[in-house]
């Protein structure tokens, strides 16, 4: 029992004695290698300084780029817009113009009347319906008009 009650014996301050400590060594590493390990470091420091000054003017290049093409792609979805605006507004006029002009053409045809038209003609301007021999077929380059500078001929 002594044994066991030694090994709980503590004593305070400075002046206790250490069990069974063993000191600790230190190594020196060598100055070469030192100076290695530094000239690395320095190297790895150079190369991650210049990849980012290179890495960072690689950025601000790609930023200014998308900058650019999105405020074109704004503009161009802009102009878009407006010329699908004026296209419906043009499309709008054309047909109200149509309206228009269906409206007044109804308007023209139902006012001129066929039958009193012959009726003058043939009663009070004496006009009657070619004979035969009098109607000449002439065929022209351009069908839908014609000018006429002297007599058609007759053959």
């Amino acid at each position: 029992m002594e044994e066991r009650n030694r090994e709980y014996y503590y004593i305070e301050g400075n002046a206790a004695r250490k069990i069974a400590t063993v000191p600790v060594r230190e190594e020196r590493p060598e100055r070469k290698q030192e100076h290695r390990v530094n000239e690395k470091i320095q190297r790895n420091a150079r190369k991650a300084k210049s990849f980012d000054l290179q890495y960072t003017i690689a950025l601000v290049i790609a930023t200014v780029i998308l900058f650019v093409s999105c405020i074109s792609m704004l503009t161009l979805k802009a102009n878009v817009t407006e010329q699908r605006r004026q296209i419906s507004m043009l499309e709008s006029n054309l047909n109200a113009l149509t309206d228009s002009n269906n409206e007044t053409s109804k308007r023209l045809e139902s006012s001129v009347d066929l039958t009193k038209i012959y009726d003058v003609a043939t009663n009070d301007l004496g006009m009657v319906y070619p004979g035969n021999g009098q109607v000449l077929s002439y065929e022209a380059s351009n069908p839908d008009y014609v000018k006429q500078f002297k007599d058609v001929p007759t053959e």
